[in-house]
């Protein structure tokens, strides 16, 4: 039977980023669906949450039986806090929970620019404690401090595709990489050293005379052909 995992962004649509004129629940949508795409060629099902209650998303991550549920956020602070943070309800390292915030975090930490990269128990987050499946609950780094920001605007795709291999690796599900856009074959380029010269041979008034030198052009082995 296929992994299931429940995907809940972001919908906090008055969190501005602090460069880019864009908001949390923007990116973060562009991310959960990088990751919907990198996890679904890997063969797990995916569920993605919408603009509703974190209730109403709990219960949908519930009825679809999810083996993951995974909030996808990006965090603020101060403007000049960083690093990437993922909430566990449980951070003893035993636990399922912290197993499989390791296994985005070992992915995922490395990517994002920011440091401390941390792994925390916060039992109380209303989508920690309550959906049914394991949670592995995501902060991409803080999005008001300018660089950080720009960077994740530019980089949702992968952002996404890493996720979505961490979370491959803690379900033991093979991680199918996109596949490399195929270019078009080029068109041959032309010899910009190769250069024609044509020939004339006489003039003639009369078209017999034209043919005669012809055949003795083409007798010498050489091509050619009378134009009037």
């Amino acid at each position: 039977m296929a992994k299931r995992v429940y995907l809940s962004p972001s919908d906090q649509r008055r969190n501005t980023y602090a460069t880019g004129g864009t908001t949390e629940d923007v990116q973060c949508g562009k991310i959960a669906a990088a990751c919907k795409a990198a996890l679904e060629r890997s063969g797990v099902e995916v569920m993605v949450g919408q603009y509703d209650t974190m209730a109403d998303r709990v219960a949908a991550s519930n009825k679809f039986g999810a083996d993951l549920h995974v909030p996808i956020h990006t965090n603020a602070a101060n403007g000049r806090a960083t690093g990437t943070h993922i909430f566990c309800y449980d951070a003893d390292k035993t636990s399922a929970g912290y197993k499989a915030c390791r296994a985005v975090l070992d992915v995922l930490g490395p990517l994002t620019p920011g440091t401390p990269d941390v792994i925390r128990a916060y039992p109380a987050l209303y989508e920690v404690k309550h959906p049914a499946a394991t949670t592995v609950y995501i902060e991409v780094d803080f999005h008001d401090v300018p660089a950080v920001a720009a960077w994740i605007i530019a980089s949702t795709t992968v952002i996404g595709e890493t996720i979505a291999k961490g979370l491959c690796k803690y379900l033991g599900v093979k991680y199918a990489p996109a596949k490399a856009e195929e270019k078009p074959a080029e068109e041959p380029k032309a010899d910009a050293e190769r250069v024609l010269y044509r020939v004339q041979v006489g003039a003639f008034a009369n078209r017999a005379n034209a043919d005669r030198m012809l055949e003795k052009l083409k007798a010498a082995g050489f091509a050619g052909f009378v134009v009037a």
